[in-house]
C-alpha cells in the first residue's frame, strides 16, 4: 500500500485506521479526510500515478490545498478553486520573473524535501496563451532565491515546448515546440550525497518520460510549483496534482 506521511498522527487514528505507524496515514477516502480533519495532516483521494511509494500526494481536488504547503507570492495568487486544481496567477502589467538575486517576484508554492533520491511530478492542464510566461515545478536549494540556487522545468506559452533551466545561468534542454497541454513533468533525484544526479524530463501521456538533460551533485531543500512571465504579461496556470516519491530508483 501507498503511504503518505503525515506530520501529527494521534494513537487514536492510527489505531481507528488499522494500526497505521505513528506520524504515517494511507491514502484515503474524502469522508474519512473529513473526519480527520485538515490540521491532522490529511491528504488527497486516489493516486494520481501508480508508484508503490509515494511520500506525498495533493491532488488539488478539495479547495484546501494539503496544509504543509508553503506560498510565495510577492505577486500573483496561488489558489485552489472549486477544488479542482491547483491555480498560479499573475495579472497583467505586473512582473512576476524568478531568474537572479533580487528579481524574485514569481509566484511559488513549495514543501520542504530530502534532497535525494526522490522524484516529483506534477500534470499541467491548462496556461494562458500570452508571450514570455512559463509554469511548471523547481527544485531549489532556497526558493526564496533565484540566482544559481535551483532548476526548473516549465512549459511555455506561445512556442508551446518544455524547457529545463538552472537558475540565473541558462537553459539546460529543450523540447520540441508545438506540445498540446496536458503534458506532465518530472524531476527526478537518484542516489545520494555527492554523485547524486538529478534529471528532467516531460510526458505527453503521464506513462512515456522523455529526457530533457541532467546535473550532478546538486543539493536541494525544497521543490513545487512555479509561473513566471518576462514581459509583465498575465498568466494562469492550473495543475492538476503534486506528488513526492522517495527513493523511485533507476533513471
Amino acid at each position: 500500500m501507498a503511504m503518505i506521511r503525515v506530520v501529527r498522527c494521534t494513537d487514536a487514528e492510527r489505531i481507528a485506521y488499522g494500526g497505521l505507524e505513528v506520524g504515517r496515514f494511507a491514502h484515503c477516502t474524502d469522508t474519512e479526510k473529513t473526519w480527520i480533519g485538515t490540521n491532522s495532516g490529511d491528504t488527497e483521494v486516489g493516486a494520481a500515478i501508480p508508484e508503490a511509494n509515494i511520500e506525498f500526494l495533493d491532488n488539488f481536488n478539495d479547495a484546501s490545498r494539503y496544509w504543509s504547503w508553503k506560498d510565495l507570492t510577492p505577486v500573483g495568487t496561488i489558489t485552489e478553486p472549486a477544488g479542482t486544481y491547483c491555480q498560479i496567477s499573475i495579472p497583467a502589467a505586473t512582473a512576476g520573473n524568478w531568474w537572479n538575486v533580487g528579481l524574485e517576484q514569481s509566484p511559488r508554492a513549495y514543501l520542504g524535501c530530502m534532497t535525494s533520491p526522490q522524484e516529483v511530478i506534477t500534470k499541467l492542464t491548462y496556461m494562458t496563451n500570452n508571450a514570455d510566461t512559463q509554469a511548471g515545478i523547481f527544485i531549489s536549494n532556497n526558493p526564496l532565491l533565484g540566482g544559481n540556487s535551483g532548476y526548473t522545468i516549465g512549459f511555455t506559452a506561445v512556442t508551446k515546448g518544455i524547457g529545463s533551466t538552472k537558475l540565473g545561468v541558462g537553459g539546460i534542454a529543450n523540447s520540441p515546440p508545438g506540445l498540446s497541454l496536458p503534458v506532465w513533468l518530472r524531476i527526478r533525484t537518484v542516489a545520494e550525497g555527492n554523485g547524486n544526479t538529478t534529471y528532467f524530463h516531460y510526458s505527453t501521456d503521464g506513462t512515456t518520460w522523455l529526457p530533457l538533460g541532467s546535473v550532478v551533485n546538486e543539493p536541494h531543500r525544497a521543490v513545487g510549483l512555479f509561473a513566471k512571465n518576462w514581459s509583465n504579461n498575465a498568466i494562469d496556470s492550473r495543475f492538476d496534482f503534486f506528488s513526492v516519491t522517495l527513493d523511485p530508483g533507476p533513471s
